[in-house]
């Protein structure tokens, strides 16, 4: 049985997860459209305050964009693939990465957060149920909970996105346009 069911008791959980998560994606390429090309590999100075982790180094708007389509595909293939108690990755990939990156990397984007909402729908209720290890810090999540933990994730360099934006183009889309329609 799929988990989108509202049969289920993770069902109603699910469906309104993917419906905020879509909207989030599909939302945050705003970001991308309002900055100019030039603008797009802009990086800001960095030092002991301004830093992303050692993973992301180049933390320009298009690299930001393109981490997090690929941890949101990686983190939710793991969620699907791995047994009870196994580790989800970090996204380390760096050839994934850069593929990614290479030519329209908007289509690219777009092309894989299909795949991750294919991926997410499908998601049984006894996958949602099982517990996960995140390799990030070594904490234990349900593969439900963890999704939620993909939907901060975006959220958090979301933000990030918006200041970079502002600071190269002054003005950034409205975080809660959502461009209507129904939400969970």
């Amino acid at each position: 049985m799929n988990a989108t069911s509202p049969d289920t008791p993770l069902g109603g959980e699910l469906n309104r997860f993917l419906v905020l998560f879509d909207k989030l994606v599909r939302e945050g390429t705003q970001w991308i459209e309002k900055t100019p090309e030039k603008s797009l590999d802009w990086t800001p100075p960095s030092d002991s305050g301004i830093h992303f982790g050692t993973r992301l180094r180049h933390a320009s708007i298009k690299a930001l964009f393109v981490h997090m389509a690929i941890a949101d595909n990686v983190w939710s293939k793991s969620l699907r693939d791995c047994a009870p108690g196994d580790t989800v990755p970090l996204p380390r990939d760096m050839n994934f990465f850069h593929a990614t990156m290479d030519g329209n990397f908007v289509k690219n984007t777009q092309a894989l957060h299909d795949e991750t909402m294919d991926v997410m729908k499908g998601l049984t209720p006894e996958t949602l149920g099982k517990q996960i290890v995140f390799a990030g810090d070594k904490s234990t999540w349900t593969a439900m909970g963890f999704l939620w933990g993909i939907w901060g994730h975006r959220s958090y360099h979301l933000g990030n996105l918006d200041m970079l934006v502002r600071i190269q183009v002054g003005d950034a889309p409205d975080f809660f346009s959502f461009g209507g329609g129904q939400m969970a």
